[in-house]
């Protein structure tokens, strides 16, 4: 019993740490393939979702609505993958 809960528990702050990391976000009200990559090193302020937000907003041509998911990472073979600066990518990490 002491075995799976050590696992469980490692399981956990597993879990926790990749959350920290994920800063590529999709909103709910935008295409599935759409995402904005902002706050890069860990940061995942609100200010960070908000310039996201923007950033879909002004893509899209639609408000974008609030976070629905987020990653680390992003790949669009539509180049949807937008940086703080607006650009589209097919691929973008370390975020």
């Amino acid at each position: 019993m002491k075995k799976l809960l050590a696992v469980a528990s490692l399981f956990a702050a597993l879990a926790v740490g990749a959350t920290a990391q994920a800063k590529c976000y999709h909103y709910d009200n935008s295409d599935s393939d759409v995402y904005v990559c902002v706050g890069k090193n860990g940061s995942d302020s609100q200010s960070d979702r908000e310039k996201g937000q923007s950033i879909c907003s002004s893509k899209t041509g639609k408000k974008c609505g609030p976070v629905g998911s987020y990653s680390s990472s992003c790949h669009s073979n539509a180049g949807k993958c937008f940086d703080e600066g607006g650009s589209g990518h097919s691929d973008l990490n370390g975020y």
